[in-house]
């Protein structure tokens, strides 16, 4: 059975799409040489640690996508979650994650 995970690359460039950003731009964003860029995108190489992180928050990726990419993660509700969650600050992360316990706790009544 093949696989259809996606690469780091095709996830890369799928986001820096969607953000309608060019491969110069995100470069730039994450302080590395444009042509280093373009070939991790084509799948030529692999990201420091610290540079994978540098592209997660630049492209408002969740390492998730590519960590555990067999998960369902195409829902576009999904997705806005995970964008939303990733722009909060400390503060606003814990009210978000108070609000879905309160949500998933079942109902006393």
């Amino acid at each position: 059975m093949a696989s259809t995970a996606k690469t780091l690359g095709e996830l890369m460039k799928e986001h820096r799409n969607r953000l309608q950003l060019t491969q110069e731009e995100v470069a730039e964003m994450i302080d590395c040489h444009p042509q280093y860029y373009k070939n991790l995108e084509n799948g030529k190489g692999n990201p420091s640690i610290p540079l994978f992180c540098k592209i997660m928050r630049a492209l408002n990726m969740s390492a998730d996508s590519y960590i555990t990419p067999n998960n369902d993660q195409t829902d576009p509700d999904y997705q806005e979650m995970i964008q939303i969650f990733n722009q909060c600050d400390t503060y606003q992360r814990s009210v978000l994650l108070a609000t879905g316990r309160a949500l998933l706790k079942k109902n006393p009544t």
